[in-house]
């Protein structure tokens, strides 16, 4: 899947882990206190964010449109090493699609077909740091990539007669799919470490996955004459409601060789409680 916000993204952090890295190399010499040499943190963290959801797939012609939708965030993070995290998180996010936003000289405007899904995201993802947040001369700045994979409801619904339907059940192309898929999420971000316990981050993910029916759409139309159901009838092609004829059975309704996929993109908070050793509360007593 072509994505075209990644390139601006490495470029940004490039540019931020040059300036991070000249501020951290500053400090290294400093004089370091007892408390200073210990590990103050724990071991687990605790994250929530918020931000944006945008997807791609057939009802995108124009793949730099973001068509941006809520999404939030709660995760538990553990820390295996000073540079390398483990991190699982339980997402809310929205996406929607619709043939009517992209350019009516395209092939797919007059196919007029639509979609929303509010979907719940489970994953585990590895976060590789740039930089030791731990070390004496903490780091202002932390650029850092993710990897990892996850699962994800699916749940696309569309809007008739003022009522939204879910898609799934009505088979609109005569195709099951399932209501939970595998997700791989991958991407990069920048922590910005404010103090001991809190960090806040910009996060950017994209999510590739193995199925083209984010949307409900992905092969041939099935042709209205061969559904028993009214609504499913209706929703399969939606071209008459533009006042144009119905296509016959076996005409292109999607691509299914590029299959559907999701950005979320937003803000995290971080909170790292502190875990002060017995020796330092020995020397400080």
């Amino acid at each position: 899947m072509k994505f075209s916000v990644i390139p601006v993204l490495i470029g940004i952090l490039v540019s931020v882990s040059t300036i991070a890295e000249a501020q951290f190399r500053k400090g290294i010499d400093e004089p370091v206190s007892v408390y200073q040499r210990k590990n103050r943190h724990g071991t687990f963290f605790y994250s929530a964010g918020f931000g944006i959801s945008s997807y791609f797939g057939d009802l995108k012609d124009d793949r730099k449109q973001l068509w941006a939708k809520p999404s939030t965030q709660l995760g538990l993070q553990y820390r295996v090493n000073d540079r390398l995290h483990f991190r699982t998180e339980i997402s809310w996010y929205r996406i929607s699609g619709a043939d009517s936003l992209n350019d009516p000289n395209t092939g797919i405007y007059d196919r007029n077909l639509s979609f929303r899904a509010d979907n719940f995201e489970l994953n585990l993802v590895g976060l590789l740091h740039l930089f030791n947040k731990y070390s004496i001369a903490k780091p202002p700045v932390n650029p850092y990539l993710i990897a990892g994979v996850g699962l994800t409801t699916n749940t696309p619904k569309a809007n008739y007669n003022g009522e939204w339907h879910k898609l799934r059940p009505l088979k609109t192309e005569g195709t099951s799919y399932s209501a939970v898929m595998p997700v791989f999420p991958v991407g990069a971000g920048i922590a910005v470490h404010l103090n001991t316990n809190w960090d806040i981050s910009l996060e950017l993910g994209y999510r590739f996955t193995f199925t083209d029916y984010l949307d409900d759409v992905s092969t041939t139309y099935r042709g209205v004459e061969n559904f028993e159901d009214p609504l499913a009838r209706a929703l399969s092609d939606r071209r008459p409601e533009m006042g144009l004829n119905p296509l016959p059975n076996g005409n292109r309704r999607g691509n299914s060789t590029d299959f559907d996929g999701y950005l979320i993109t937003g803000i995290k908070v971080v909170y790292t409680p502190t875990r002060i050793p017995e020796e330092v509360l020995r020397i400080q007593k």
